[in-house]
């Protein structure tokens, strides 16, 4: 109501602004964009469901923040000394957006349907090792695990599936084929959405903190120029997103103080897999890997702006502070290698989004340095959801990937290379040691004892990069740019995906 007071208040001048801008200046509705819509929003279930907005309606458990885990919906928790149950305090205050009181008992209710469909998340291990999930009272729920696993609290704060909807918005106590509306306890509301046009929010009256801003729209902008169009044309306040803004804009925009550029903290490895089963010869993988010139892709097509990845994690995640040896660039080193192999010019195919211009360009640039020492690779664009499958089917020679960020990094992505959920999997399949690189993650994932798990991330982080599959190319970071004349500040959150604009302040 009172954004309609303002409006009318000022009436003259809004017509005006709204013939340049297309939203009133000065209101307290913020307009952002993204290139598909929200999904029906289902916490437990993944694409289309938007992480950016599941994180926005629906809280965990715990919540990972500044490189630690805090309290969300359990202020508080106890793990037992063996390491298999944790009881976790909820918070005794707590109430869903519809108003319907959250406790214990909810969780537990969620639990059951997470784990009622625990095959589509067996790419998280947690979902194997729980063995019960029940509430003792309103206050205290149970989790009780088959083992101890290091990775627990990291994949409870994940955007998805450990997140708690209200159980009367279930179908029947079950989320695994929908939900009736998505009322979540986070502190955002979803208001309206519109196929192809926008996703509209309004804070959660209940959520413990008061937002500036009454209103989020997120208009549905596929093409990347025209985000930066809409920006620039006052037709969007703010743009977030690792794929939103495009690093030659990020660059251009940069010179401009009409605007303020943000970025995250670094979060995932952008990187190269090369598929060990269909080029089986390891020379064969190494004489590619000597042909990538990384510090020119950085420069050239990076622009500088992400950090120079030289481990699959950063060493500055627990227990990946390992030395390893480093991929050097050396034509002529390529070729000695090659002429010990029998590869005989066969095409190698690098699988890339179509879409993706970063992607098209490394590509383009490996397979021009390859070719000067007799290899042929063939560049094979791929839709993104198609490409994805293909990375899971194991249907690439080399494919582009990513590891997750945090608090997906080390434990829930080596995790995830148990199974061919990702190109992890079928990368590694055709190694000769490959049991002892999947003995080693489930040693790691079930280990109690901090010297155990960190000699086991030696060995297999020493393994993986001198297997010749991956080739790590950037730490990648989540960039953003506001409109300074209606917003005053804004933070990046800690996951690749939170985008906390509860917290914005607006002038």
């Amino acid at each position: 109501m009172k954004h309609l007071a303002l409006r009318n208040i000022t009436k003259g001048i809004f017509i005006i602004i709204v013939s340049i801008n297309l939203t009133p200046l000065y209101s307290k509705e913020i307009v952002g964009a993204w290139d598909t819509n929200i999904g029906h929003l289902n916490p437990h279930l993944y694409s289309p469901n938007q992480m950016y907005a599941q994180i926005m309606v629906y809280e965990p458990l715990v919540k990972y923040e500044d490189g630690k885990f805090v309290g969300g919906i359990a202020r508080e928790w106890r793990i037992s000394n063996d390491g298999k149950t944790y009881t976790f305090k909820i918070d005794n205050n707590l109430h869903f957006s519809n108003g319907n009181r959250l406790d214990s008992y909810a969780v537990e209710a969620n639990f059951k349907a997470i784990l009622e469909n625990a095959t589509r998340h067996s790419w998280l291990g947690l979902t194997d090792k729980i063995q019960s999930a029940k509430a003792i009272d309103e206050n205290t729920f149970e989790l009780k695990l088959s083992s101890p696993y290091i990775a627990t609290l990291n994949e409870l704060s994940l955007p998805r599936p450990f997140r708690i909807i209200d159980p009367s918005s279930m179908i029947d106590g079950s989320t695994k084929d929908g939900i009736k509306s998505p009322v979540g306890s986070g502190p955002w509301v979803l208001k309206e959405s519109i196929l192809g046009i926008k996703d509209v929010f309004v804070p959660n009256p209940y959520y413990h903190k008061k937002s500036e801003i009454s209103q989020l729209t997120m208009k549905i902008i596929p093409d990347p120029n025209s985000r930066i169009l809409a920006l620039k044309s006052g037709g969007i306040d703010i743009l977030v997103g690792k794929d939103m803004i495009s690093r030659e804009s990020f660059k251009i925009l940069q010179k401009d103080t009409r605007y303020t550029l943000t970025q995250s903290i670094p979060q995932g490895t952008f990187n190269l897999v090369i598929n060990s089963k269909t080029i089986s010869d390891p020379n064969i993988r190494k004489a590619i890997i000597l042909t990538i010139n990384k510090d020119e892709i950085w420069d050239k097509i990076l622009l500088q702006i992400d950090k120079k990845a030289e481990n699959l994690f950063q060493r500055n995640l627990e227990f990946c502070d390992v030395e390893l040896s480093k991929q050097e660039f050396n034509l002529q080193k390529s070729k000695e290698v090659l002429k010990n192999t029998n590869y005989k010019n066969k095409a190698i195919r690098l699988v890339y989004i179509a879409n993706n211009p970063i992607q098209k360009s490394i590509a383009q640039s490996i397979q021009n340095e390859a070719l000067k020492v007799g290899i042929n690779i063939q560049l094979d664009s791929s839709e993104p959801i198609a490409f994805y499958q293909r990375q899971k089917n194991g249907d690439f020679d080399l494919i582009f990937n990513e590891t997750w960020g945090n608090p997906f990094d080390p434990h829930s992505f080596i995790s995830s290379m148990l199974i061919p959920s990702h190109a992890d999997y079928a990368a590694q399949d055709g190694l000769e040691n490959k049991d002892i690189i999947r003995g080693l993650i489930k040693s790691i994932l079930n280990a109690d004892n901090k010297d155990k798990i960190q000699k086991g991330y030696k060995s297999l982080l020493t393994l993986l990069n001198n297997s010749n599959i991956y080739i790590p190319l950037s730490y990648g970071v989540v960039l953003g740019v506001f409109n300074n004349k209606k917003i005053k500040s804004y933070k990046s959150g800690d996951m690749e995906y939170e985008f906390r604009f509860e917290d914005i302040k607006i002038r």
